[in-house]
This record gives structure tokens, C-alpha cells and sequence, in this order.
């Protein structure tokens, strides 16, 4: 079942959970440490999920992974205990989600792009002679970005603070394609739960 723009929104959420396994967002999100209003998943109608509404959310327990594709999902607080990694994903599973994908900052629209239709790719060979978990399959998504399998045309969008750049030396032309080998555009997804 898929939800865009519009259609997205908090009722929707809440009544489609049951009978799925997985939940991808794919929005914009903002984790502020000690503000729970503050602290939200932005819905295709404009409104904010806050986290008292994640927490009111159902049939979490359902849920065997939630993809939260949008930047900085899994940066927390700033304290050195493990929690600095929480975020907004930590809702999710304190609500009963076996596991959650999420990011550690603001993520490049069109590498996120790819790196999820690899995740799913990788995850839809699964077989029962030679199951894939959730955790390889993001590996093996992560590896295609590594070894240059993985590119674009690039955008003049900077919305995030790292800009990365050709080598001194070397160029690349505006009009060509180029990789999202450099650890930006596939590190910030990490597996928080269970990785079966």
C-alpha cells in the first residue's frame, strides 16, 4: 500500500498499520533532544508527526522494520551512553517495531534514492533455501555504493552540510554522471533492532 503527498497523513498512518510488515517514511525529519513537539516526521500534507504521536501510534509491534528515509532519523542526544544514536527511531521501537532504518544526517535525495531500491532489491531475493536478512541486504547495498556501482547526474541542490568534491587535480564535468562511493552517500543508514 502506498501513500503520497497528501494522502500521507497522520489518520492514514495510523489506520493502514496492521497486516504490514514494513513501513518506509519518506519525508523530512527533525529530532530536538528533550522537546517532544519539537521533535517530528513531516506528513505529505504538511502537518508534523510529533513523537507523543508516534507513541500513540498501533500495531507497531506488527511491524518487522520501518525505513525512516530522511535525514538525521537516528541522531539522538548528545550524551556518550548509546542513546546519542536514538532519535526519532527509538520511538518506533519502544512502540514494538522489530528494527528500524534510519540516518545519522541530512542524506543526498538521489543517492537515498538508490541505495533504498537496492535495499529492497536486495531484500526481495530472499529464498527459503538461502534467507538474506535485513542487515545484509543493506550491506550489500552499501558495498554496491562503495565499489562505484552506484551514480548520477549530479544536482546543484546542496541541502546538506557536506559537499563532496573531484580530487585536486581531476575534474568532472557538470553534465556526467558520477559515483556516491565517497562514504557520504552510503554511511548514514544503520540498522537499529533486529537485523534478521
Amino acid at each position: 500500500m502506498e501513500f503520497l503527498n497528501k494522502a500521507f497523513n497522520y489518520q492514514v498512518l495510523r489506520d493502514n498499520l496492521a497486516g504490514h510488515l514494513i513501513l518506509h517514511i519518506a519525508t523530512h525529519g527533525e529530532f530536538v533532544p528533550g522537546s517532544a513537539y519539537d521533535s517530528y516526521l513531516l506528513l505529505g500534507n504538511g502537518e508534523k508527526l510529533p513523537i507523543p504521536d508516534i507513541q500513540n501510534l498501533r500495531d507497531l509491534s506488527k511491524i518487522h522494520l520501518v525505513v525512516l528515509s530522511a535525514c538525521e532519523t537516528a541522531l539522538g542526544d548528545t550524551g556518550q551512553d548509546g542513546t546519542e544514536i536514538a532519535g526519532l527511531s527509538y520511538y518506533f521501537l519502544n512502540g514494538g517495531a522489530k528494527a528500524v532504518m534510519a540516518s545519522l544526517w541530512r542524506v543526498d535525495d538521489e543517492s537515498t534514492r538508490l541505495l533504498m531500491e537496492g535495499f529492497y532489491s536486495n531484500l526481495a531475493k530472499t529464498s527459503t533455501e538461502s534467507p538474506i536478512t535485513k542487515a545484509q541486504a543493506l550491506r550489500q547495498a552499501q558495498l554496491s555504493f562503495i565499489q562505484g556501482n552506484q551514480t548520477a547526474v549530479p544536482t546543484t541542490d546542496f541541502r546538506a552540510s557536506v559537499v563532496v568534491r573531484p580530487r585536486p587535480g581531476t575534474s568532472t564535468p557538470a553534465n556526467l554522471a558520477v559515483g556516491f562511493s565517497h562514504p557520504y552517500y552510503w554511511a548514514p543508514f544503520i540498522l537499529i533492532g533486529n537485523g534478521l
